[in-house]
């Protein structure tokens, strides 16, 4: 039976290919903005997941100066703030297993031994400040311990600022960097950093490094406030007991005044994951209004079908067909238009998903692409949903047509 229902259908959209297009059209539309856009925002999550993987994601806790709340009279005679020293305090504690002291200064001048000037980020290291942003060299070599111990006037430089200050392609190992009236030695250039979406105060690729001691000699006042520390935990379950004990020995450094303030990454990226989720509903739920639409049309489409096809409707009552029998073929017909829509409108989307993607990767080849399976089945479900819902109404109507009406009509 349910295939009859199908071949009448197919006979009659066949007839009415104009109609039929323009219906299922908009259906089209609304399916494939569910699966476009729903896809691109998740390729833009998972983009920046994994940049935020990268360098360690909710293993990553981070500390820096802050003004003290509880026993603010000892700052007079402490106020020191993250100290160079505080680093050492810290690396035995247990399941910390990276440790890292930096200062970064951004957009400061620099000059270099060509005579140009640019605006630039100067990041202040330590031996393992490179390594821990999974920074790599791509001419000469990063900062090691005895640059750092022995407050070397050396520097490595970032892959878009060397061409800026030396000009695309050029060496730039053994070349000479003016900052704060010092000069510097570069010893390396760095592999372009691609952390799409992922912000520590510094441009990634735009930046010169120097031992954070070197930098500090010349521009202390902009340094000491600056001071970061950035640590790796084994695992994100181990945060709370690093926080705790890193807590206690720098309150106990500190001569009791909280000078510091702790970022745990997995706390703030269970967050973020959450309000981007939200929004990835949201856009889903925007797109859909695009299959209501075409929901609407489907409805229009149907009501004017019944109107066209009211002898046959009587014509065949009169031959034994019951209003259920005449209510699911106009159904069937309603669900047959929004299914091909759907398909038509998931297979776009997909397409439209991976070559957006290829595209911004051509840009930014850290792009992760990434077609929601959730998004295709629900433009898929919702579309034939929609059909029927807004089938309903019409395939109603016809079923109570009287048969003596009909036939006059």
């Amino acid at each position: 039976m349910w295939l009859e229902y199908l071949r009448i259908a197919l006979s009659v959209l066949r007839a009415h290919k104009s109609r039929s297009f323009l219906t299922v059209t908009s259906i089209t539309i609304g399916a494939f903005s569910i699966v476009l856009m729903t896809s691109l925002a998740d390729s833009g999550l998972k983009t920046l997941f994994a940049g935020v993987e990268a360098i360690g994601g909710a293993r990553l806790i981070g500390l820096w100066r802050k003004m003290p709340e509880a026993m603010e009279s000892k700052q007079v005679s402490y106020g020191r703030g993250i100290t160079r020293a505080d680093t050492a305090a810290l690396r035995g504690i247990p399941h910390l297993v990276e440790v890292t002291q930096m200062a970064s200064l951004r957009g400061k001048p620099l000059q270099a031994d060509n005579g140009n000037r640019v605006s630039g980020d100067i990041l202040g290291v330590d031996a393992a400040s490179l390594g821990f942003f999974r920074y790599r060299a791509a001419q000469g070599r990063l900062l090691d311990e005895l640059d750092v111990e022995g407050r070397a006037r050396v520097c490595v430089i970032g892959d878009e600022l060397a061409d800026r200050l030396f000009g695309k392609g050029e060496q730039v190992v053994g070349r000479t960097v003016s900052a704060y009236g010092s000069h510097c030695k570069v010893v390396g250039r760095l592999q372009k950093l691609d952390l799409w979406g992922v912000h520590f105060g510094w441009g990634w690729d735009k930046m010169i490094a120097m031992p954070l001691d070197s930098l500090a000699d010349v521009a202390s006042k902009d340094v000491d406030p600056r001071r970061q520390i950035f640590m790796l935990t084994d695992a994100p379950e181990n945060n709370d007991m690093v926080k705790r004990v890193m807590n206690a020995r720098l309150l106990e450094r500190h001569h009791g005044v909280d000078d510091f303030a702790i970022f745990d990454f997995e706390k703030r990226l269970q967050g973020f994951f959450q309000i981007f989720l939200i929004m990835k509903v949201i856009v889903g739920l925007l797109a859909s209004i695009a299959l209501v639409v075409g929901g609407v049309g489907i409805m229009n489409i149907m009501l004017v079908s019944v109107s066209e096809r009211v002898r046959e409707i009587g014509i065949r009552k009169a031959l034994g067909a019951s209003p259920r029998d005449i209510g699911r073929q106009f159904l069937v017909e309603a669900g047959l238009l929004s299914s091909v829509g759907g398909l038509v409108g998931v297979a776009l989307g997909i397409g439209g998903a991976l070559a957006g993607s290829a595209l911004i990767k051509h840009f930014k080849p850290s792009w992760v692409t990434s077609v929601s399976e959730p998004a295709v089945i629900a433009a898929r479900t919702v579309a034939l949903g929609i059909g029927v819902v807004f089938g309903y109404f019409p395939a109603r109507r016809a079923g109570r047509l009287d048969p003596v009406t009909a036939m006059q009509g």
